[in-house]
């Protein structure tokens, strides 16, 4: 095993046990909610990136949806691990991996799914001034996939 792996294996490890002390600590709501507070800083960031890369003056929910899985969620979820889709005002969002289940982390407390629905949401909302994220399913509840739609109306 390389000096790197073994790096981030210990790494990895101490985060997981600070996540554990911590929700023992501030409890499952705290850390649900500093999750969702990073979600909506990064959704906040990754908006304006795309918006400058992809040289985009007006946003749809069609050219949104590409650049999302492009720039943001495929980079971290693989090819295919993400799908997005334009259904007039509202966008499907279906995301068919995990990355903190991939990286072998307990998912079942939902800590993480509040940063994936933060930055999703927050990027809705930087992009269209207004949205709100509906939640259909999640890989926590184990579900095949976590599933969400944006309205944008």
């Amino acid at each position: 095993m390389s000096e790197d792996i073994k790096k981030l294996k210990f790494i990895s490890s101490i985060f997981k046990m600070s996540i554990q002390e911590m929700n023992n600590i501030m409890g499952p709501e705290t850390i649900r909610t500093v999750y969702r507070l990073i979600g909506e800083r990064i959704g906040t960031n990754v908006v304006e990136r795309m918006k400058k890369k992809f040289k985009i003056d007006n946003w749809t929910p069609s050219n949104f949806s590409e650049a999302l899985v492009n720039d943001v969620l495929e980079p971290v979820l693989g090819e295919g691990g993400a799908e997005l889709t334009a259904e007039g005002n509202d966008v499907r969002v279906k995301l068919n991996v995990c990355p903190f289940e991939s990286a072998d982390m307990d998912i079942s407390h939902q800590f993480y799914c509040t940063y994936t629905e933060g930055l999703i949401e927050t990027a809705a909302k930087t992009a269209f001034g207004k949205a709100e994220l509906e939640k259909i399913t999640l890989k926590a509840e184990g579900k095949p996939c976590c599933e969400f739609i944006i309205h944008l109306s």
